[in-house]
């Protein structure tokens, strides 16, 4: 498939903050007093190399070693990786999305990704499938003289090609490797991550006065038997509907449970686009932080994001300069607003085509890349990404996958409809 001219990439990215960290390390040398002027002259040199012009140096980035939105458009739109954690450690995460937020247009576009969905460890992951990589990180092979992750292009055995200093073996990053399999296997950028653990997405349900959801039928959720019909579900009960209820830990039953989750998604977007700022963050006379998610944040299940200058700076299209000493609770409340004032009828959901395949004796999800293709280009790439064979890339199992269901869905219609009162009546 041929590139369009004017299309962006997103190859340089993360590359050029890589590459800028390399630059900017032998700073860790300045309190020799000795050395400091080979460093200043070293240092200008390093950066002479860089078209300062057209990129800035990018300090304020060093640990930013993933691909984000380029510069040029990320006024316009930014992506997002959504998701929440298991109930336990080791457990596989329950909930995984990537939403595009279309800053100028207005609207949101959200691809829900069954956590069963196959990625291939052989691809430089630990484990075979997206979901199961929050508690099962890639180790990551590091040098301690040059402070860097070490790609294996720059190893020489156990030794460090660049510097000569051996390199030692660190626990990965959980929320890095899933970022990587959004940018290597979809052709997407990532500006920042939300990831909420599940006690975390029950107390926030809880502290918003719960969810209003319409059954099909009789249930029991949290101990609690609800008719069919519409309800409002507290904390436990929205996360058991929207998580557990009628999950059988299969790629078919997966992609069952997310129509629940969008009812739960979109009784909780309604919710919180209901609160003004000061109901989700404020500082009380003593300074102590107050608000739905000024609590959330300080408990014991907070939301976890790419907390930099620059991760709050892309969370909410902000310099970084004035992201840098906002607080956290301060931060994501400004977030969720900003996504509360984009009207439900402009809020899309679908899910990423593929189907249930067997990898040796394991059902798993495999995507079909076709469709993912035509998926991810007509909505969520409004700005001319490269969107294609050459960027999606994740495996898939059947070379003659089945077509899945590319429906998209608006929030406002899995809502439950109410009844408006007749004249007169109350």
């Amino acid at each position: 498939m041929s590139k369009n001219k004017g299309q962006v990439s997103l190859a340089g990215a993360a590359q050029a903050a890589n590459e800028e960290k390399k630059r900017i390390s032998p700073w860790k040398w300045i309190g020799v007093g000795v050395g400091l002027v080979a460093l200043l002259v070293t240092g200008i040199l390093l950066f002479d190399v860089v078209d300062t012009e057209e990129k800035p140096a990018l300090t304020a980035r060093e640990m930013a070693e993933y691909t984000y939105t380029a510069d040029d458009i990320a006024g316009d739109v930014a992506y997002y990786l959504l998701g929440v954690t298991g109930e336990n450690i080791g457990d596989p995460m329950d909930m995984l999305a990537v939403m595009c937020h279309d800053r100028k247009a207005g609207s949101v576009s959200v691809v829900q990704i069954p956590v069963a969905t196959y990625i291939d460890k052989n691809n430089g992951f630990a484990v075979d499938t997206i979901g199961d990589i929050w508690y099962n990180p890639q180790p990551e092979i590091f040098c301690s003289a040059c402070r860097v992750r070490v790609p294996a292009e720059e190893r020489d055995g156990k030794v460090h090609a660049t510097c000569g200093a051996d390199l030692e073996e660190r626990t990965g990053s959980a929320w890095l490797d899933l970022v990587r399999v959004i940018n290597t296997q979809y052709g997407l950028p990532i500006d920042n991550y939300l990831i909420l653990p599940r006690a975390g997405l029950a107390e926030l349900i809880e502290a918003l006065g719960g969810v209003e959801v319409e059954l099909a039928k009789k249930v029991t959720l949290a101990g609690e038997s609800y008719s069919a019909g519409v309800h409002t579900l507290m904390g436990d009960a929205a996360v058991e509907y929207a998580v557990t209820y009628n999950y059988k830990n299969t790629p078919a039953s997966d992609r069952e449970r997310m129509s629940r989750q969008r009812q739960v998604l979109a009784a909780l977007w309604q919710k919180i686009a209901a609160c003004k700022m000061e109901d989700l963050y404020y500082l009380d006379q003593y300074g102590a932080t107050k608000g739905i998610l000024g609590k959330l944040m300080t408990g014991a299940n907070p939301l976890r994001f790419n907390t930099t200058s620059f991760g709050k700076a892309r969370l909410l299209n902000i310099s970084e300069e004035a992201a840098a000493d906002m607080k956290l609770s301060d931060a994501i409340s400004r977030f969720a607003v900003q996504m509360g004032q984009v009207p439900l009828d402009r809020v899309t959901f679908s899910i990423l085509p593929g189907a249930a395949e067997k990898n040796g004796t394991v059902s798993v999800y495999s995507v079909n890349r076709e469709q993912v293709i035509a998926l991810l280009n007509e909505q969520m790439n409004a700005y001319g990404l490269y969107i294609d064979e050459d960027t999606v890339t994740a495996p898939q199992l059947n070379q003659d996958p089945k077509e899945a269901d590319l429906s998209t869905v608006t929030l406002d219609t899995v809502l439950p409809v109410t009844e408006e009162p007749e004249e007169g009546e109350e």
